[in-house]
């Protein structure tokens, strides 16, 4: 396992080792983001460390934290991170939800549920699907609403 903090963001990196991941923070994440199956990254502020966890040393030292097992969902994983830790990113995110179409709205949601996601996470979701995964992977071709910044974080 390698630990690095950076901008505030602690990620935990478990080297291919998703088993030993989930095991380990399941219990926070599931706590913060409801429960998933099969759980292929993590994230949380960290003001939901236990004190007893083994991450807790690092408590004070971040903001929010990642948990991966490949390279894959890091990307993934650190939009969740600018979601929470990004004020103007975020409303930026709201706005651009709230002005997609209702049926794509629908189709989305739907597609996030089935994935296990609950309603409390769901914006936050589709952001990171959509600026990380191909351009239809909710089964719908969205328009080119991605801002500068977002594309720099999808390549």
């Amino acid at each position: 396992m390698r630990i690095t903090l950076k901008n505030a963001i602690l990620i935990v990196h478990f080297q291919g080792d998703k088993e030993h991941m989930n095991a380990l923070l399941n219990p926070i994440s599931n706590q913060y983001e409801g429960v998933l199956e099969h759980r292929e990254g993590h994230n949380f502020p960290s003001v939901h460390i236990p004190k007893e966890h083994f991450l807790a040393k690092y408590k004070h030292m971040c903001e929010y934290v990642i948990g991966c097992y490949n390279t894959k969902s890091i990307a993934h994983e650190l939009l969740h991170a600018k979601f929470y830790m990004d004020i103007s990113y975020r409303e930026q995110i709201l706005l651009e939800w709230q002005d997609l179409e209702s049926a794509h709205r629908n189709i989305i949601t739907t597609f996030l549920k089935k994935l296990g996601y609950s309603e409390k996470v769901l914006i936050d979701e589709y952001q990171a699907y959509r600026y990380t995964e191909a351009p239809n992977f909710f089964g719908i071709r969205l328009s080119n609403t991605v801002s500068e910044s977002n594309r720099a974080i999808r390549h």
